[in-house]
């Protein structure tokens, strides 16, 4: 007799906090499309927001999404100077991260942890970060440290990290999705994830939003995420979903 996993997918939206039409897109496609999961950007002065949205939509499951790049620290620049340029600025990409002592990681990473804490009134869900900063090692440290501690899962983002989390004994989705992104944006490309997905539990990645001006002036992938958006509310999806007898589940489910 042949053992068959249930399919279990995590669709975790990144970015909460962000901007306004970043906070309104994932909780639009949360309530009207297959979105279960979101990670917040706690450095920005839009979580607050965020964290008054999700009141009113409850089964939402929200981590942090640890930001060590594209932005400002939550920390003062003056006490993480190696992860900062002289304008105080994360770099743009985890590859800037070279420099960084691991202890001012580590600082950086607890304080957004207990940002979240503070401003969400409770613990995430779990632990991802923004650009995938954390298949760098010394990020990789900080935030498998914290997660063993507070007893979160960590996003599992491809290669040899879910061997990796396992040995650690960190809770993680056993297989990885970010094909949902720029070029591989479409109702046809998200149905065919569906299908196609293997047992076990999945994450995929993804970025809706509503249009954001604020958004537009400091990111190049912006108006893509309208196009995502609209693809995660398609019923299509939802059908697709419910034929296959995936079950859309949390990180806290895991």
């Amino acid at each position: 007799m042949t053992l068959t996993l249930t399919k279990r997918l995590i669709v975790n939206a990144d970015d909460l906090g962000r901007t306004h039409g970043i906070n309104t897109g994932i909780f639009a496609a949360h309530r009207l499309g297959i979105v279960t999961n979101a990670t917040a950007m706690v450095n920005y002065e839009s979580v607050r927001e965020a964290a008054l949205l999700s009141h009113e939509n409850p089964k939402l499951g929200i981590g942090l999404h640890v930001a060590l790049t594209g932005g400002r620290t939550t920390l003062d620049p003056s006490a993480v100077p190696t992860l900062v340029d002289a304008r105080g600025l994360q770099p743009a990409k985890p590859e800037g991260l070279g420099g960084a002592i691991p202890s001012e990681v580590e600082a950086e990473v607890e304080a957004q942890f207990a940002r979240f804490i503070e401003v969400f009134g409770r613990k995430p869900t779990h632990l991802d970060s923004h650009h995938h900063s954390h298949r760098r090692p010394d990020v990789f440290e900080a935030v498998t440290r914290l997660a063993r501690r507070e007893g979160l899962p960590v996003r599992n983002a491809g290669g040899e990290m879910g061997i990796a989390l396992r040995r650690l004994g960190v809770r993680t989705n056993d297989a990885f999705d970010e094909s949902f992104f720029d070029q591989g944006v479409s109702t046809a490309r998200l149905v065919s994830i569906i299908e196609s997905l293997p047992g076990g539990s999945t994450e995929l990645m993804c970025h809706p939003a509503h249009e954001d001006a604020e958004l537009a002036a400091s990111s190049s992938y912006a108006r893509v995420r309208v196009v995502e958006l609209r693809a995660l509310c398609d019923p299509a999806v939802r059908a697709a979903i419910e034929r296959t007898q995936v079950r859309l589940i949390t990180f806290a489910e895991l």
